[in-house]
Parts: structure tokens; sequence; C-alpha cells
């Protein structure tokens, strides 16, 4: 992959990552009433998702800067992967989002 064509990936990928914040604010605040019954707070999957749902904005974070770190050193495929990885919040809630419009 060409440098130009690189940078203008991440890039547009990390655009869309930083918009995408607006709705996780949403679903982070949807997400506190998964704690709405007095059981939940000792439940330990509803904790996960709700600290899954939590470190979106650092999975962000950390996967911009290392990935223009790698972009930097000329390793733009491992850029490129670094810079992949908010998708496993993306996507899911994509796929979700789907399932529900489709049914």
């Amino acid at each position: 992959m060409k440098r130009g064509t690189a940078a203008a990936a991440l890039i547009m990928s990390q655009l869309v990552y930083l918009v995408s914040l607006v709705a996780w604010l949403f679903v982070l605040g949807m997400s506190v009433m998964g704690f709405d019954s007095p059981k939940a707070a000792y439940d330990v999957t509803t904790w996960l998702i709700f600290i899954y749902i939590l470190i979106y904005p650092a999975a962000i974070l950390g996967s911009m800067i290392a990935g223009w770190i790698l972009f930097a050193r000329r390793r733009r495929r491992a850029a490129m992967l670094w810079n992949g990885i908010p998708l496993l919040w993306l996507l899911p809630l994509i796929a979700l989002l789907i399932y529900a419009f489709a049914s």
C-alpha cells in the first residue's frame, strides 16, 4: 500500500471512529440500565458488558496512537491492523442494528 493511500485510510477510519463516539455516549448511558435489577450488581456478565462498552474510547485512542507510530516507522500493514481494533466494538453494534431493523 502506498504511503498516501495508507494515510488517507488511517484518517478516514479515525474520523469514523471519532464520530462514533457520539453514539457511544448514548450506548454508555443506556448500558447503565442493565443494573436495574438488584441482582445485576453481582452478575459478572453485566459487569463485563458494561466494561466492554466503557473502554471503547481507550481502544480508539490507543489504536490511533499505535497506528500513527507504526505508520511513521513505515510499517503500514501493522498500522492498518492496529487501526482496525475499534471495529471489535463497531461491527457487533452494526450487526445488532441490522438484525433489529430487519426483524
